[in-house]
């Protein structure tokens, strides 16, 4: 029969050695963190103009969706308001915004990009033919101005969980209005080759910028998580 004392000494050590190995793998996860955040070149929470600095409102983001209908892109961004968080909260949702995109497996982003007047001719005329069944989408006239596109909101959240609901779509500007024509800055989603109807601090950022996910959809995403101190090669 082995003795009291010797059971537990046993799981006396077995107790350490297992606090030990998860102490030294949670030093080894922070230090990657701490790694990933310089090196992908985060903004610190004194740079950073996210809304979990600058909003006393804030629209947190659960789930969202983003869909064509034809040339125009429908989105539906399901979350909850924070009202007024304390700056203690405020800290917590920068940083963990930041730990949680450099943990996301699958290193999804978005990126800061320009629908100018000049191309979106052929953007409309590409997602026609994309939405259409036959082979070619319909022809667009070749004269007769320009094409810019705008942003809608449809739907402002109302209820503790409701959808903010917007369109992206591209609207036609006659021939004597066209040197008013106006690029529209977006975010751009690699994974779906389309645009988002996002707004925001983000739009700010130098073209080409590089937003990682916070979450699981294209509309988790925040200026924390932006590779805005980034090296050339990302």
């Amino acid at each position: 029969m082995i003795p009291t004392c010797t059971r537990a000494s046993s799981k006396f050590l077995l107790s350490g050695a297992a606090l030990g190995v998860t102490t030294g793998a949670l030093m080894a996860l922070g230090r990657y963190v701490q790694r990933e955040i310089h090196r992908r070149g985060y903004p610190s929470w004194e740079a950073c103009r996210c809304d979990f600095k600058i909003k006393q409102t804030i629209f947190q983001i659960w789930y969202s969706r983003h869909e064509q209908r034809g040339e125009t892109i429908v989105s539906h961004e399901w979350g909850s308001y924070l009202s007024n968080p304390a700056p203690w909260l405020r800290r917590l949702l920068h940083y963990s915004s930041q730990v949680l995109a450099t943990l996301n497996p699958r290193g999804r982003y978005v990126e800061r990009a320009t629908l100018s007047p000049q191309e979106s001719r052929n953007f409309v005329a590409l997602l026609r033919a994309a939405s259409s069944s036959e082979e070619n989408g319909e022809e667009l006239p070749e004269n007769g101005g320009q094409i810019v596109w705008r942003r809608e909101i449809l739907h402002v959240p109302r209820y503790p969980f409701d959808a903010f609901v917007r369109r992206l779509y591209p609207s036609h500007v006659p021939s004597e209005r066209s040197e008013q024509a106006q690029p529209l800055p977006v975010l751009w989603d690699p994974a779906r080759n389309l645009p988002l109807t996002t707004e925001g601090n983000l739009l700010d950022t130098p073209i080409g910028t590089r937003i990682d996910y916070i979450g699981w959809t294209p509309s988790q995403i925040s200026y924390c998580t932006a590779r805005l101190n980034a090296p050339a090669e990302q």
